[in-house]
């Protein structure tokens, strides 16, 4: 009884101390009235952010306008003597006092702090009293938001509260040790389970990567929003535990049979966080400036793309900044052109950087173009973009405008050409990528087996070659011609043969790259004619017909649906619209970008010199071009079509000068080692996995010029990697199935 009438005295005094002044007057308290504020409970929720976090971290209300506010009521008139709130740095934040509700008089203001990010301040001596509360914001940056505010009667023993212990690099940190002891427990149970384990052993033995995923979650939610860094981190550990995947299978390493189901839950779970990794753990990467807060849309992208799309009769390829000009002046400067006169734009003529001063004679070219109507239209869907992305509207002209060719504006105008940009319209333009990418995914289950196509889609999320911190998420139809050449490759598995090459000439004219793949799909009778000439024999037309027809039928039928396509753009939008294109792409091409990842890159950089250094090592830069098209047919020598052309896909590398984004097809390679899910598909899948996880390291280094030129190190080496190994086999896989 002693012991029981101590417990009802010790549980009495933590009652009493919890309900002790030293709890806030707003602690879980709604408000009675909000206005411009996105998720008001958080504020009074008695959770905050790490000191430091983002301004827009999960705990955080976002205030999306200057006249915002919440309002509380106290029930009563209560003094009020100190005061704490967490609140973006660098803006004003208001606490302000009322007894009805209706006239407020500042109580304090919490004034910004030098450090960045989300910031405590604190507050004493108010000599306050009031029923109503009202928080609002001023002032800063004109972004704001605040995770707590907590108001005392009383001064309390602990003030400021909640002081946090742990740094937010900690707290991101931390994302990333636990994504190691996920790879380590994916580790664990692939090299210890073998096949014919019983089914309750191996569940048991599951549960260790299971807890380290939950753990993982609950160190990503604590993080939350993660950083680059911890994204990075997350495709590089998606990439390792797909590696040991395949790693267990091979005939070196084990000592006995995997766990086959083991191995494709673990490449399963592996595509799943390179997806989610891909799409930036799913939380939105572009910020509308008009609202203050997140959006799935590409703002920056699609303000160039939409018009082009949309008014590309008027646009064509030089017109959309000079008209976005125009639009801007007339409606915010009173239609006056001198008042933007020192802002520069990147001319699209010939990619020089002019101030508005000299170009007013173009604009007023480009106007012309447009009926009263069109213009008119063109106003109500660049208002959209001037909303989304504020003051950076006017200064960002300066990239290199729209570059796709007049078939892709055929395929993109039923998406963009006939609706008003806004948010919904763009966001529901963009889902056409997701589809295409779900596409693709059954597409390679359906033609190639269920693990090739598990790696492939690990590789397409966990390759760091966009590393510019958005995946193009947001914007559309970035990837169609990826989504043909998957195709292409699954009509070629299946010897749909004149579908392929639709699908490949398509391709071609949506984006030139994919010619690489024709040229892919040509190189085993290329290398059959060369092994002719060096027996001094001539085949007949019968012979050669009878060797290679299926990829003669390849070729006709993208030669027929690339003419048909010129000449039904051509008819449209005019024939001129393709010399255009191609003047264009010639143009910009003769310059180097930084985020160049190809052969040009690997040979001479884009620093200062880089252009120098091309014309003193044009030398290395043609041996090897050459060397990469007799690599390629020799790779590709008595190859079923499917392969030859994925193996030519790289000379996109070495003949043309694709960026960093556009080489994202090196996920298909992933494909040449389906025909066997065990060694060949290691053999295939190794040296791709191994650049996504060593490229992690790259994208550390802040100088964008040492970042290209280290992927184009890591992206040859892995290529090299890939065709050594492919000859080594070619024999081996020629007479194989």
């Amino acid at each position: 009884m002693r012991l029981a009438a101590l417990g009802v005295v010790l549980l009495g005094a933590i009652s009493c101390n919890r309900a002790a002044p030293s709890e806030s007057l707003l602690a879980g308290k709604r408000p009675a009235r909000v206005q411009g504020v996105a998720n008001p409970p958080l504020l009074t929720d008695g959770q905050q952010a790490s000191e430091g976090a983002d301004w827009n971290a999960a705990p955080a209300a976002v205030l999306k306008e200057d006249g915002a506010f919440v309002d509380y009521d106290l029930g009563r008139s209560v003094p009020i003597d100190a005061a704490y709130l967490q609140g973006d740095n660098n803006d004003d934040y208001v606490v302000a006092v009322s007894e009805d509700g209706k006239s407020f008089r500042e109580l304090w203001v919490a004034r910004p702090v030098a450090a960045q990010g989300l910031r405590g301040r604190a507050a004493d001596g108010l000599s306050g009293q009031g029923r109503w509360i009202r928080l609002s914001a001023r002032g800063g940056d004109r972004v704001y938001s605040v995770t707590e505010l907590q108001l005392w009667s009383r001064k309390p023993a602990m003030f400021p509260p909640h002081a946090e212990a742990r740094a937010p690099e900690l707290v991101a940190a931390s994302v990333r040790t636990y994504l190691i002891y996920l790879v380590l427990a994916f580790a664990l149970v692939l090299f210890v389970t073998r096949d014919g384990w019983p089914a309750r052993r191996t569940a048991l033995l599951w549960l260790v990567p299971v807890l380290a995923a939950a753990l993982t979650a609950r160190a990503i939610a604590a993080a939350w929003p993660v950083g680059g860094r911890e994204v990075s981190f997350a495709r590089a550990s998606a990439a390792a535990i797909v590696l040991l995947a395949l790693l267990r299978g091979w005939e070196r390493a084990r000592v006995a049979p995997p766990h086959r189901k083991t191995v494709v839950v673990a490449c399963a779970f592996g595509a799943l966080l390179a997806f989610a990794s891909f799409f930036n753990m799913g939380r939105p990467q572009m910020w509308h400036h008009g609202e203050r807060r997140p959006m799935l849309v590409h703002a920056g992208d699609m303000r160039i793309y939409q018009p082009f799309v949309k008014y590309y009769d008027e646009l064509r390829y030089d017109g959309v900044y000079l008209a976005s000009l125009l639009a801007y002046a007339e409606d915010e400067r009173g239609g006056s052109l001198a008042s933007l006169a020192a802002i520069r734009v990147r001319d699209l003529r010939d990619f020089r950087v002019r101030p508005v001063g000299e170009l007013t004679e173009e604009i007023a070219k480009v106007r012309r173009q447009f009926t009263p109507e069109r213009w008119a239209a063109f106003k109500t869907d660049l208002r959209f973009f001037r909303s989304a992305m504020g003051p950076d509207f006017a200064t960002s002209m300066d990239d290199h405008g729209a570059n796709a060719p007049p078939a892709w504006v055929l395929l993109a105008r039923p998406f963009l050409g006939y609706v008003t940009a806004s948010e919904t319209t763009l966001t529901i333009a963009g889902l056409i990528d997701v589809v295409l990418f779900l596409a693709m995914a059954w597409a390679m289950w359906a033609c190639f087996g269920l693990l090739p196509m598990l790696v492939a889609m690990t590789v397409f999320g966990a390759t760091e070659l966009y590393m510019f911190g958005t995946n193009w998420a947001g914007a559309t139809l970035r990837h169609d011609w990826l989504a043909l050449l998957t195709f292409a490759a699954c009509a070629l598995k299946r010897q749909r043969w004149l579908l392929a090459g639709a699908l490949l000439g398509f391709a071609t004219m949506l984006r030139v790259l994919p010619a690489a793949g024709l040229f892919g799909v040509a190189a085993p009778a290329v290398g059959w004619l060369a092994v002719q000439a060096r027996q001094r024999r001539l085949p007949t037309l019968r012979e050669f017909l009878a060797q290679h027809r299926p990829a003669l039928r390849v070729i006709a039928a993208a030669a027929v649906t690339m003419l048909a396509a010129f000449l039904i753009t051509g008819a449209l939008y005019g024939f001129s619209a393709w010399s255009e294109w191609w003047a264009r792409i010639t143009l910009y091409n003769r310059g180097l970008a930084v985020n160049e990842v190809n052969l040009r890159m690997l040979v001479a950089g884009v620093d200062q010199n880089g252009l120098a250094l091309m014309r003193e090592r044009w030398p290395i830069y043609l041996l090897g071009e050459i060397a990469a098209v007799v690599l390629v047919v020799l790779a590709a020598r008595e190859r079923p079509p499917d392969e030859a052309m994925l193996l030519g896909l790289p000379l996109a590398l070495v003949l043309m000068h694709p960026v960093n984004y556009q080489d994202h097809f090196i996920f298909l390679l992933v494909l040449l080692g389906a025909r066997s899910a065990g060694q060949r598909l290691l053999a295939a899948a190794a040296p791709l996995l191994v650049m996504c996880v060593a490229a992690y390291w790259a994208v550390l280094d802040p100088d964008a010029h040492r970042r290209f030129e280290l992927m184009s190190v890591l992206l040859f080496g892995a290529m090299g990697w890939l065709y050594f190994v492919q000859l080594r086999r070619r024999d081996e896989l020629r007479t194989d199935g």
